[in-house]
């Protein structure tokens, strides 16, 4: 379901073009993906745009960083019932879209 940063690129999704020529940390979500294990999901705006997700995921023995696009992480959500989670995401994107700032 995650792609690797060495993967394929993630389905990203576009936002009007910032005039600043930085990666912009949006905000954060806690993935709950077994009993206490929740890790971090960090939403970013790129300069050209794009909304990509941030994750860590721990692999054997080292958490290996993933970058994931809005549609894998409501997915995520939508298929384990995950309403709360899925609103939180929604949010977040909205927060970006809605009037071009972006609240954290």
């Amino acid at each position: 379901m995650w792609n690797n940063v060495n993967g394929p690129e993630p389905h990203a999704e576009l936002v009007p073009r910032r005039p600043n020529s930085r990666v912009e940390r949006i905000g954060t979500v806690r993935l709950p993906i077994a009993g206490p294990y929740r890790p971090v999901a960090r939403l970013y705006r790129f300069p050209d745009g794009r909304l990509l997700w941030h994750v860590r995921l721990w692999e054997y023995d080292r958490a290996v960083p993933h970058v994931v696009g809005t549609p894998v992480l409501i997915a995520f959500a939508r298929n384990h019932r995950l309403r709360t989670l899925e609103r939180e995401i929604e949010a977040l994107v909205q927060s970006v879209r809605g009037d071009g700032r972006a609240s954290t």
